[in-house]
């Protein structure tokens, strides 16, 4: 089983990245989907496989990377480049084509969990900014790659579970 923390779009808050790092333990792949507004070796996102937002200005940021854990493949990106705003279908379809079971992205600030084609399409929602009838957000993704299965939890800003989805991968 692995654990996996997913977080965007913080905005120039600082400590609430240290925070939430501090606040869960054995974190198997921690990803910042983009806008910290952070410098790229910033201490807070030192913990973070990170990607630049459309706020991130920084040349270092990559705009799209892929991690692997215990043979599970993520492909994540802020999301702007792929018109997240209007659907999540190439999003998906390119995290489909490298081979990824989830595709991340932030931008949005809006929470929410999709299964296109063969891909779980994932956003934390923001944790400074939401855009939604929900609180400020986060993602926990715990995955039990012998099962296939996998379960999203999201969190406030206080560490509270406030939503839970169990799935097949």
């Amino acid at each position: 089983m692995t654990k996996w923390i997913i977080v965007s779009d913080n905005h120039t808050e600082q400590g609430i990245l240290f925070d939430i790092i501090n606040h869960h333990e054995h974190i198997d792949v921690a990803i910042h989907l983009g806008d910290s507004e952070f410098a790229y070796d910033d201490s807070e996102l030192s913990h973070f496989h990170r990607v630049k937002g459309n706020t991130d200005f920084y040349p270092e940021f990559p705009n799209e990377e892929t991690v692997e854990v215990k043979g599970i493949k993520a492909f994540y990106t802020h999301g702007h480049l792929y018109q997240v705003n209007r659907n999540r279908m190439l999003l998906a379809e390119h995290a489909q084509s490298i081979g990824c079971q989830f595709a991340f992205y932030g931008h949005t600030h809006v929470a929410k969990h999709e299964h296109i084609g063969d891909v779980h399409v994932i956003n934390p929602g923001s944790i400074s900014q939401s855009r939604s009838d929900i609180e400020e957000t986060y993602a926990e993704l715990l995955v039990d790659e012998d099962k296939k299965q996998a379960t999203l939890n999201l969190y406030n800003r206080d560490h509270k579970n406030i939503d839970s989805e169990q799935f097949e991968i």
